[in-house]
C-alpha cells in the first residue's frame, strides 16, 4: 500500500517533475493540456488528489498533493500554484 500524500513535484519553467519513492519523472508543460482535482470515494472515506492531464488523455496524480477533507485551504493552493504554473509555460 503507497501513502498518497507522500512524494515531491517540483514545478520549473520547463515542466513539472515527479518524485515518488524509487519512481522519478518529469512532463514538458506543452505535454499537459489541463490541471484538475479529482474527488474519490471508497466505503466510508473520501479524498480529493491534484492531476494533470496530458495531451494523449492519460492522467497523473500529482505527488504530495492530497486532501481527507472538503475544503482544505493547503491543497487548493497547491492546485493554484500548479495551475498558474501550467497556464504561463504551456
Amino acid at each position: 500500500m503507497t501513502v498518497r500524500g507522500r512524494g515531491q513535484s517540483k514545478l520549473t519553467p520547463n515542466g513539472i517533475s515527479f518524485r515518488h519513492f524509487l519512481i522519478s519523472r518529469s512532463i514538458p508543460w506543452k505535454d499537459i493540456s489541463g490541471v484538475e482535482m479529482r474527488h474519490h470515494t471508497a466505503r466510508s472515506n473520501e479524498w480529493w488528489d491534484l492531476r494533470i492531464v496530458r495531451t494523449s488523455g492519460r492522467t497523473l496524480v500529482v505527488p504530495g498533493a492530497f486532501a481527507s477533507r472538503r475544503s482544505d485551504p493547503k491543497f487548493e493552493a497547491k492546485f493554484v500554484i500548479v495551475h498558474q504554473y501550467w497556464m504561463e509555460y504551456k
